[in-house]
């Protein structure tokens, strides 16, 4: 330990050595006020108060809990709260950030305010701004915060749903090492599910699979100086996860469909971009079927599926280094100068199904040229001999390659690139952070804190799976070689590398074989695929001053009351930066993705009220209120007011209760503003007769009436493809014309600490929050449902039939999403929180915590003008309109007992209630047809069991096993996940992986 002191006092001294001839007045300070009080400042407010009360719900979670549940990665015990929802993190594959996000309340990540020693985070990403939890340092945390509801009057924008401060132990002494290693374990044990792998002859899992290892390992060494008035603390960690298939669990072995009259059983589903390959007639060639597949060398009318689940990853593997200090040292009464550094190196990788292959010799119109001498006999005939057209081709008389007579004009390949394996996108953050800051006291009662603080986000992806289109287009053009003297003569090769034009040659073009048997060739494959590459940086400048005073010692305060008015103010200065910077392959696709580059700064003004009106008075034990006020200039041209009013009253000692309205904003963030046009993918709700597009079909869910409103035409009616994925596509980008979300914010509740059990404390507090011009896009199901049912040009508008009336085949037919104003959404509920500890006897002592949420109300208005008939509520409910889970009820309860054997041990109970399909609500914005099996996602009781011991002084061990039943998460089809599922499930709102296995060392000096 002496060496220890003598390593990182040395580093301490180097660090403030300029501040030694500063005239040191601590210890005299220090001798004069022996009877201080200690103020505190909580979660919601800067002012330093000793009577500090919240006037909103704040649920703490401590490092123990970190200890006793093994995780290595912050958002797995963030999740387990009943007041967050899942966002993105490991178990995102498909469309995968990189980052690990919390979502308060179900408003989404960007509505969520993450603060570190309360500073903001920056932006996690150039592609998804939520702060990325990876950057927070897991060995330093002390305790984790959550305050749900507006605090955009303390803190400012983004904090419309709550905040999540992460406390840093900033005063440690000595050295310690934690090691954590993890692995997951699962029985493959649903015989139904095993039985339905076996009968579409797909691979089944192990009977017991040991998957997903992790491994942590950190090191924390810390010294005080200068008579214990510094501290320097340092930290690095190393954390490394191995990826889950879901290949490796029978439930997302393959992708559930449903089947039956009713769709009351499950069976193996899949995507129309199949291996053999699918080919659609899209121009209406006479004689021709709509659809036909590749079967052994033949066409055949009809299509199959891909089974794309195996391929995916239920838990992406990962690889992160951090390294990082804290410092401060109090000069004197006025300068105790601290600092925070932080740096960080996350690497994942994301992994899909082999990429999808949309297109022809003409690029993603289509078009097979009919003298390929790929295709069979049969083949020639079935595709050009039945419509008349001719297979023969055209050459000089040099042999050169004029072209085909004839070309089946939009008939579109529809295959798996299988040859080029499994898509992936290598991601990297690398994130760098200081603050630089000084606090102490100003004058008179008053205290100041200076700080300023940059953060830079470098983001890095290297996506590898696509074909690109141009050279799919050369490479599917296949031909005979004539031309006299060439090495390849009378052998199939590109039709570039055949003609007499020597500038358009490419010598590593390879017929591309999708129609015999044997599939393509290596060398086609490889020219096909293509790496293609996106970076970007985010950055965030941050300066604060603040001052506070306790008013008491100018003798300002309540007649009645026997502590004085507490205040807080100051300035801010905030600048986040984007840039975002994609490839050429990027940029120059049919749909291109363009870079961004922006800013968005503020200037704001803010203040803080504290009024204690009364305290000892009969049933008036204490009564205070509290405001804030934040006035806001953007760069982006507008000015934003929020406010809180709050009120706390104690009757008696052991009854408090509180209430609080505040007003809210979050700000249009650089993407959302800036972000160009994109392609990217949406689910669509099953219609009753198994079709996810209702004109898809010979015999179409809706009537030609209805289809023609979303662009079809007469022609098209009963020929157009339906996607059996239920994927289809939509265009999605930014607009500057966006303004500020705004929301109100309404708590009540009380705390109870009743005399006749001592150590028990119970809180029940009420939220209502609503949030107005909510940033986002129209969803395709309600764009769809209403132009169907009305004609609306609004909805109709947003619905841009491609060619041959496809929503999903050719990038022209996709649903339009840009970013606008749209309605409001809005929930209510109860959370309930008990805190109860008692001895037992001689066998040491027992805790109890137990956190709730009941979900009374989750209403959704989609636009300003929206009928009532249009608004929906998805307390209960899940999928379509609703996307996600919303249960009515979700609980922890954590009971942990410290025997006086240096043994301690923990139990926690997680529960979820049951939710069913959002179309089995009678809302008349909801209400629809669905599968069978799909009408319920049941329940879950998860339970967690640990034991720590202590080994000696230094040493200590941890055991635990989470989800010790090995419970399988509820299941549905995969055409009913949307919003964040995955592998038939939702992996991060349930536990999708079985039992987690951890053990942990810690060793400290």
């Amino acid at each position: 330990m002496k060496h220890t002191k003598i390593v990182t006092a040395l580093a301490a001294t180097t660090l403030f050595s300029s501040l030694s001839s500063v005239p040191v007045n601590a210890q005299e300070a220090n001798n004069e006020v022996d009877a201080a009080i200690e103020q505190v400042v909580v979660t919601g407010s800067r002012i330093r108060s000793a009577n500090a009360e919240s006037v909103s719900p704040i649920t703490t979670v401590d490092a123990e809990e970190f200890l006793s549940r093994g995780v290595i990665r912050t958002e797995d015990l963030v999740n387990a709260l009943p007041q967050v929802f899942a966002a993105q993190g490991s178990s995102a594959s498909n469309e995968a950030t990189g980052t690990a996000q919390v979502d308060l309340r179900g408003l989404s990540a960007d509505r969520t305010l993450v603060l570190v020693n309360g500073r903001r985070l920056p932006y996690g990403s150039p592609i998804s701004v939520p702060s990325d939890l990876n950057q927070i340092p897991s060995s330093l945390i002390k305790s984790v915060e959550v305050l749900t509801g507006g605090a955009s009057a303390v803190y400012g924008s983004d904090a419309i749903a709550g905040v999540v401060n992460f406390k840093l132990i900033d005063d440690f002494e000595g050295m310690k090492f934690t090691t954590t290693l993890t692995t997951t374990q699962h029985n493959n044990d649903n015989e139904n599910l095993q039985t339905l792998l076996d009968s579409n002859d797909f691979d089944k899992p192990s009977s017991s699979v040991w998957d997903g290892y992790g491994q942590e390992y950190s090191m924390v060494m810390g010294t005080n100086f200068e008579d214990d008035r510094g501290n320097i603390t340092v930290y690095a960690n190393y954390r490394e996860v191995e990826p889950i298939l879901q290949s490796e669990r029978d439930f997302s072995a393959c992708a559930l469909a449903a089947d039956g009259d009713r769709g009351e059983q499950f069976a193996c589903g899949g995507s129309g971009y199949s291996y053999p390959a699918n080919l659609s007639n899209t121009s209406g060639i006479n004689g021709v079927p709509t659809g036909f597949r590749v079967n052994n060398g033949e066409f055949t009318e009809g299509s199959s599926v891909f089974n794309y689940a195996p391929f995916n990853y239920y838990q992406r593997p990962d690889q992160r280094y951090s390294v990082g200090a804290l410092a401060h040292m109090e000069v004197n009464d006025h300068f105790a100068p601290y600092l925070e550094m932080s740096y960080m190196d996350d690497r994942s990788t994301a992994q899909i199904a082999p990429g999808t292959v949309s297109g022809g010799i003409f690029g993603s119109t289509g078009g097979v040229n009919c003298d390929n001498p790929l295709m069979s006999a049969q083949q020639a005939d079935f595709l050009c001999g039945a419509a008349g057209l001719s297979t023969n081709g055209n050459y000089d008389a040099s042999g050169n390659y004029l072209g085909p007579e004839a070309v089946a004009e939009g008939v579109l390949i529809r295959r798996r690139n299988v040859e080029g394996g499994p898509r992936q996108d290598e991601i990297r953050h690398e994130s760098f952070r200081i603050v630089i800051g000084t606090e102490g006291h100003l004058a008179g009662p008053f205290e100041y804190d200076l700080f300023a603080s940059y953060a830079n986000v470098s983001y890095r992806s290297r996506f590898e799976g696509d074909a690109n289109r141009n050279r799919l287009g050369n490479a599917l053009n296949a031909v005979i070689d004539q031309r006299d003297g060439s090495s390849t003569f009378g052998q199939p090769v590109c039709a570039i590398n055949a003609d007499a034009d020597p500038t358009n040659d490419a010598l590593d073009c390879s017929p591309l074989d999708y129609f015999g048997p044997n599939g393509a060739s290596p060398e086609a494959t490889a020219y096909v695929l293509e790496s293609k590459g996106i970076t970007g940086d985010t950055g965030l400048k941050n300066i604060v001053f603040s001052v506070n005073a306790d008013l008491d010692e100018w003798g300002i305060k309540s007649p009645w009351a026997d502590y004085g008015v507490g205040v807080a103010g100051g300035v801010e200065y905030r600048e986040n930066t984007l840039e975002y910077i994609p490839d050429e392959i990027y940029r120059t696709a049919v749909t291109p993705e363009l870079p961004i580059s922006g800013d968005v700064s503020v200037k704001e003004v803010f203040a803080e009220l504290n009024i204690p009106l009364v305290n000892d008075k009969p049933m008036m034990q204490s009564m205070g209120v509290e405001a804030a006020y934040r006035y806001s200039d953007y760069s982006s041209d507008f000015e934003t007011n929020t406010y809180k009013l709050g009120l706390n009253w104690s009757p008696i000692e052991n009854l408090r209760f509180r209430g609080s309205f505040q007003r809210a904003v979050r700000a249009p963030n650089v993407v959302e503003l800036f972000s160009s046009q994109q392609r990217f993918e949406v689910d669509l709700t099953q219609n009753v007769d198994g079709s996810f597009d209702p004109c898809s079909g010979e015999t179409p869910f809706a009537t030609f009436e209805q289809c023609a409103r979303t662009g079809v035409t007469a022609a098209e009616y009963g020929n157009i493809q339906d996607n059996p994925a239920g994927q289809f596509n939509t265009l999605v980008g930014g607009s500057e014309e966006l303004k500020p979300e705004t929301a109100n914010t309404y708590s009540f509740g009380l705390v109870f600490n009743p005399e006749f059990l001592s150590g028990l404390t119970v809180s029940i507090d009420y939220f209502d929050i609503e949030v107005e011009d909510l940033v986002g896009s129209v969803n395709p199901n309600l764009a769809m449902g209403n132009c169907l049912a009305t004609g609306s040009d609004y909805f109709c508008d947003l619905i841009k039939r491609g060619q041959g009336g496809s929503l999903y085949l050719f990038d022209d037919g996709y649903f339009q999403r840009f970013n606008i104003n749209t309605g409001s959404l809005e929930t209510k509920g109860f959370d309930l929180a008990t805190d109860y500890a008692f001895e037992v006897g001689d066998m040491g002592d027992v805790k109890v915590n137990f956190v709730g949420t009941y979900l009374d109300e989750f209403t959704s208005t989609p636009l300003p003008d929206s009928t009532s008939s249009e608004v929906y509520d998805c307390k209960g409910l899940y999928a379509g309109l609703c996307g996600r889970p919303r249960p009515e009820w979700r609980h922890k309860m954590l009971m942990s007992w410290a025997t006086p054997y240096d043994l301690s041990l923990s139990l926690t109970w997680r529960y979820v209630s049951a939710v069913d399909i959002a179309q089995t609500s009678s809302q008349q914005a909801l209400v629809g047809s669905f599968a069978q099996v799909n009408k319920t996602l049941g329940a879950r009781n998860y339970f967690d069991l640990s034991a720590g011991y202590v080994l000696n002084d230094q040493a200590s061990i941890r055991l635990g096993i989470n989800n010790i039943l090995d419970r399988d998460p509820p299941l549905t089809t995969s055409s009913a996940i949307e919003d964040g599922g995955n592998g038939n499930t939702y992996p991060q709102f349930y536990d999708a992986v079985g039992r987690t296995i951890f053990m942990g060392f810690t060793y400290q000096i």
